[in-house]
């Protein structure tokens, strides 16, 4: 009889351990169970990339970032008065770089101006559809400054409203050139690589005849420097472009002075990607802010007071409302 209450003890002893290590197990698997389900609901935001909007504008995921993101902006020069490098201080300025510290100022948020070649935003070989540049598109930084937005970036970027009108577009030649601009029949014609003045854009001008080039006819330069020295040396016979304060100094302007920009889809705007929706986002709503509190206006007539000595557009040319 003691032999089996002993038995019976060590089965029962047998049978709690097993239960104990069984409830354990579930306890185990249901805790994990719980803190995956938790995180799971929390977006991890490397980027801060949501489309949701809050009722001011400015995105929500703006709220689980880290307030010490460094939002990079990639910026060149041209010697004008929108971007140009300062050569006492070493650093770009214009109504570019200003506009950019304003808007990041009111948003409250840690911008970085970063130099880069305009080919890394946006590139353009000739005779070849232009496209998004390696620099933008590879995430080497956050947006692209002072694009203005035409229908071949829209098809690849997405963009914050426009902080200035765009440039204007104009045909030159060598000063004693006898080419005028509505015929174009088997003339070379030079573009600056990247910009929104490229060869698909000239084939929109239907009242130009031989506007649309063939692959003879296309040369694209890296700057405007070289794209002058182009046509001053014969190699090209005319330049489609910007209207940019180089070529009126060293060419003749031969398009009218009312020549549509049919280049043009939009101003001026940060470029950046379709996934970057919380820059567009917070950038919108903070410029909002700038206008509506008169310093956009402040900002563009103090131009000929801060930049005026560079070549450039009069800021009733550049900037909205004028």
């Amino acid at each position: 009889m003691a032999q089996d209450r002993n038995l019976l003890t060590v089965i029962l002893v047998c049978c709690l351990t097993v239960v104990s290590i069984v409830a354990l197990v579930l306890g185990i698997i249901s805790l994990n169970q719980s803190g995956g389900e938790t995180g799971s609901g929390q977006p991890i935001n490397i980027y801060t990339q949501s489309g949701q909007s809050s009722s001011s504008g400015s995105s929500l995921a703006s709220s689980s970032s880290s307030d010490d993101k460094v939002w990079l902006f990639a910026i060149g020069h041209y010697d004008d008065i929108l971007e140009y490098l300062d050569e006492t201080t070493y650093t770009i300025k214009g109504f570019g770089p200003d506009m950019v510290d304003a808007v990041c100022s009111i948003a409250n948020k840690n911008c970085q101006l970063v130099y880069d070649v305009y080919e890394h935003c946006w590139d353009s070989q000739a005779g070849e559809r232009p496209r998004g540049g390696p620099g933008l598109m590879g995430g080497w930084y956050d947006g692209c400054t002072g694009w203005v937005q035409t229908f071949d970036r829209l098809l690849t970027y997405y963009f914050t409203v426009p902080y200035n009108k765009g440039g204007s577009v104009a045909l030159y030649a060598k000063n004693d050139s006898t080419v005028t601009y509505n015929n174009l029949t088997n003339l070379k014609v030079g573009f600056l690589d990247g910009w929104n003045a490229d060869e698909f854009c000239l084939a929109r001008y239907t009242n130009i005849a031989g506007s649309t080039l063939s692959a003879n006819q296309i040369f694209h330069y890296q700057s405007a420097e070289l794209l002058i020295n182009a046509i001053l040396n014969e190699q090209i016979d005319v330049a489609f472009g910007e209207f940019l304060s180089q070529f009126t100094s060293s060419l003749k302007l031969i398009s009218p002075p009312n020549f549509d920009n049919n280049c043009l889809a939009g101003g001026a705007s940060i470029m950046t990607r379709h996934t970057n929706r919380d820059l567009v986002n917070w950038w919108n709503d903070a410029f909002q802010r700038l206008r509506d509190r008169g310093r956009y206006n402040e900002i563009c007539e103090a131009i000929p007071e801060r930049h005026g000595h560079i070549a450039g557009q009069d800021y009733t040319e550049i900037c909205l409302g004028y």
